[in-house]
């Protein structure tokens, strides 16, 4: 039947009501005209809020002189993003009211309701809902009575909250009294935690946020105990986002034997300009030494800058070790040393310039030394023919150049109380040692140009000559003359070649073996330049100061690459097997002019499928095994002989991973809630299903033998191991055990467990004397609001 619509303007005013949105944040969204059998439209003269209303039903009824309608059979307003639905709807515009009968169901946005018996006053802008649920914000909400008090307030009477999406919910929270603020927070008073039906906490008052991405607010405190700070609240922080670029965070630590500690955190960006973050700290130490104050701070910035310049700062200070003695961060509590450095790099044309500063303290010898600034300017190798604007034809193609400048300031400081003047220029002697010094600064600049010529002869012999000196000035010498000037200069020549082997096998796991071979020689020179003894290294400023030298140097590479399989299935591994070797003589020295023989072997035979491992009970799917080995050693050149091969220094260290599937079935999934599904929500139950997951094993042993390898000075192995025990229980592990001392140096290990809605993970760490453990308890969908944990820590 067609329907009466004169009435339309005077009903859209309530639809507010009926989605719990106000219309000035709703987006337009409306039935298609086909889709709704005898639908009608107003369009009025001049265009109003009202432009976009939709309704259907079957039959309507309209007393004109009462002001009422009435809409039955499947009746369905649409209203810009709003959606009605219920078995009838009763309006009455004289009084401005409406009310539904039957089972309701309203739309807005990502909010759904269902209730029976809705009552609305469109005046007020306030409704009820008999035995009502509410989907919001990825919760289910329901009641024996919910009431629209505002256009983003609900209020629950005997109301229950839950995220576990299963038609018997694991967990929900009942609250005497409830209320929602849309899109911001749950509020509730007299609160009992139901796990499974049981209770097991109760709450005088609970406030939960629902909101969504990044928004101001009190982040949750970690209440603990542990045998040095004995009762604590950590993380009492409050967290402030700003727009889309930054995020800050201030909080406070407060322990009941140590004192207390205050932190600030922020990180920023914006993107292709600039990122970075900033943690300062500062504490109040209590212990049986007295009362200390420490602070640390790091931060770090990096800015792209115009002409594909950047600007990079990495700072990390700290005023006494103390600050991090009870930290759970591995390179904090065993961190000996601390870099903070500034640089900005620019291009030239094909050129660099880089500016910078560095700062390094020694947190075990309570020493500090800088570098402040350090200016370098390159032009990397690059053809001689560019340089005097010629053609890569000419004869000379093959001679290129470089130009190195760099200007160093630096500073040694040993003085445990510096001053500022310290950090700036102050050379101060040790008074206990009147050659020594306690704050040491130097500062020069360095030249250094050199010229290489590079060809190759009848393709196959690779020849190089190279020339390169170097022009330092100095602030002084080591006898006290000031602003001083020295070089050095040297002469190089290198050939090599490379010689190929190829065997091919019939009928063979082994198809083809090729042999590589790379000798090259090369001879360097220098002459004596042992009149720079009197010039200081530092920074990148140095002259050299040997004698007079030729050194002669053979080496020999060597690699094998074999061909697998036959043809259609072949495999290539390259470098499976590699051998170095290299030796080098100083042909002006008297006597013993050769050194040591240096060799590296490696064998990398890459990874081998070992198929499946099937059982009654279990599976395992895809095995994988890696492994590869790498072996160094020296030989003393003038002890070799019938005596033996005089091998020493060997290091050797050897890695083998396993990894693969294994399946996980689910034969009997939990039913889903399907409350919602007249929404379109998806809520289909999950079939029984069988998932692979991946696991890992990896072991990694080294050892250093001065001699023999069966008698190693050092030897250590290593794990690491990833799995799923079960289909809930996941588990890493991974430890450092020293071989020879017997001793397990570290090991730690995690333990997660997932619970549906929920997660709880264990950790627990061991470093030499110290431990700590974890333990946190998370709602998935609020991990941030739901989330309880608990940590200890000690040193033996």
């Amino acid at each position: 039947m067609r329907k009466c619509i004169f009435c339309l303007l005077i009903f859209a005013l309530g639809m507010g009501f009926l989605v719990a949105q106000d219309g000035e944040d709703s987006v337009v969204s409306t039935l298609p005209e086909t889709a709704i059998k005898d639908s009608l439209k107003i369009d009025l003269a001049e265009k109003t809020v009202y432009d976009s209303l939709f309704y259907a039903a079957d039959s309507i009824r309209a007393y004109y002189e009462d002001e009422q309608i009435w809409l039955f059979g499947n009746p369905e307003i649409d209203y810009y993003s709003s959606k009605i639905q219920a078995d009838s709807i009763f309006l009455d515009l004289k009084k401005e009211q409406a009310t539904t009968f039957g089972l309701t169901l309203m739309q807005d946005n990502g909010q759904l309701l269902i209730g029976e018996d809705v009552k609305y006053d469109v005046r007020s802008q306030t409704g009820l809902l008999r035995d009502a649920q509410s989907y919001i914000e990825n919760g289910y909400y329901s009641g024996e009575e919910i009431r629209k008090i505002g256009s983003d307030v609900y209020d629950i009477d005997g109301g229950s909250f839950t995220t576990c999406d299963l038609a018997q919910p694991s967990y929900w929270f009942w609250a005497k009294a409830m209320r929602i603020y849309n899109r911001d927070k749950v509020v509730g008073k007299h609160v009992v935690a139901y796990v499974n039906h049981l209770p097991i906490f109760y709450f005088p008052f609970v406030s939960l946020s629902i909101k969504r991405g990044r928004h101001p607010g009190l982040l949750i405190p970690e209440p603990g105990y542990n045998n040095v700070d004995g009762k604590y609240v950590r993380d009492l922080a409050i967290y402030y986002p700003y727009k889309d670029y930054a995020d800050f965070t201030l909080g406070f630590d407060l322990m009941e034997k140590t004192g207390w500690k205050a932190k600030f955190n922020s990180k920023y960006i914006k993107r292709y300009y600039y990122q970075g973050g900033l943690s300062a700290n500062y504490q109040k130490n209590i212990n049986s030494a007295g009362t200390q104050n420490d602070w640390s701070l790091k931060a770090n910035h990096h800015h792209d800058l115009p002409e594909k310049s950047a600007l990079d700062v990495s700072l990390d200070f700290i005023s006494n070790k103390r600050m991090w003695e009870g930290s759970n961060l591995v390179d904090e509590s065993l961190a000996q040393r601390l870099y903070s450095s500034i640089s900005y790099r620019k291009p030239l044309g094909t050129t660099y310039l880089n500016a910078g500063a560095l700062y390094n303290q020694d947190l075990i010898n309570d020493t500090a030394s800088l570098s402040l600034p350090s200016v370098t300017w390159s032009v990397s190798s690059r053809p001689l023919y560019e340089l005097l604007g010629q053609q890569s034809d000419v004869w000379y193609s093959g001679l290129s150049y470089y130009y190195n400048f760099r200007l160093d300031h630096t500073g040694n400081i040993l003085d445990p109380d510096p001053s500022w003047e310290d950090y700036i220029w102050a050379n101060t002697y040790d008074p206990d040692d009147p050659e020594a010094y306690l704050v040491e600064h130097h500062f020069g600049a360095k030249h250094s140009i050199g010229l290489s010529n590079s060809y190759n002869y009848r393709g196959w012999l690779n020849l190089r000559q190279s020339l390169s000196y170097a022009d330092s000035w100095f602030d002084r010498d080591r006898n006290q003359k000031k602003w001083v000037r020295g070089n050095d200069y040297s002469a190089s020549l290198n050939g090599s070649f490379n010689l190929y082997g190829l065997r091919s096998f019939q009928e063979a796991k082994i198809n083809t073996v090729r042999h590589i071979m790379t000798p090259s020689v090369s001879l360097s020179y220098t002459p004596d330049q042992s009149r720079n003894s009197k010039y200081y290294s530092f920074g990148g400023i140095s002259l050299r100061q040997n004698e007079k030298q030729a050194n002669l140097s053979f080496a020999l590479a060597q690699k094998w690459q074999v061909k697998l399989g036959t043809l259609g299935r072949e495999r290539k591994i390259n470098d499976l097997f590699s051998w170095d070797s290299r030796i080098s003589a100083n042909l002006y020295k008297e006597g013993k002019r050769f050194g040591d023989i240096s060799h590296t072997l490696a064998f990398k035979p890459g990874t081998f499928n070992l198929g499946d491992i099937n059982s009654e009970s279990w599976q395992l799917k895809g095995i994988k095994m890696s492994y590869s080995n790498r072996l160094s050693m020296v030989q003393d050149t003038y002890r070799i002989g019938a005596d033996g091969l005089a091998i020493k220094n060997q290091y050797f260290s050897q890695t083998i991973g396993f990894s693969g599937s294994a399946p996980y079935a689910e034969y009997f999934p939990k039913p889903k809630n399907k409350t919602f599904s007249g929404f379109n929500l998806e809520s289909e139950d999950a079939l029984p299903s069988i998932s692979n997951e991946n696991w890992s094993l990896s072991l990694t042993h080294d050892l250093f033998a001065p001699k023999s390898l069966l008698n190693s000075r050092t030897q250590n192995l290593r794990m690491n191991a990833g799995l799923k025990l079960t289909k809930n229980f996941t588990l890493s592990y991974s430890n450092y055990y020293n071989l020879k001392d017997q001793e397990l140096i570290s090991q730690s290990f995690s333990l997660s467990r997932d619970l549906h809605c929920w997660k709880l993970d264990f950790s627990f760490t061991k470093r030499n004397e110290y431990w700590d453990y974890r333990i946190v308890f998370f709602n998935l969908q609020f991990p941030d609001a739901l989330k309880l944990q608990t940590r200890d820590s000690k040193r033996y």
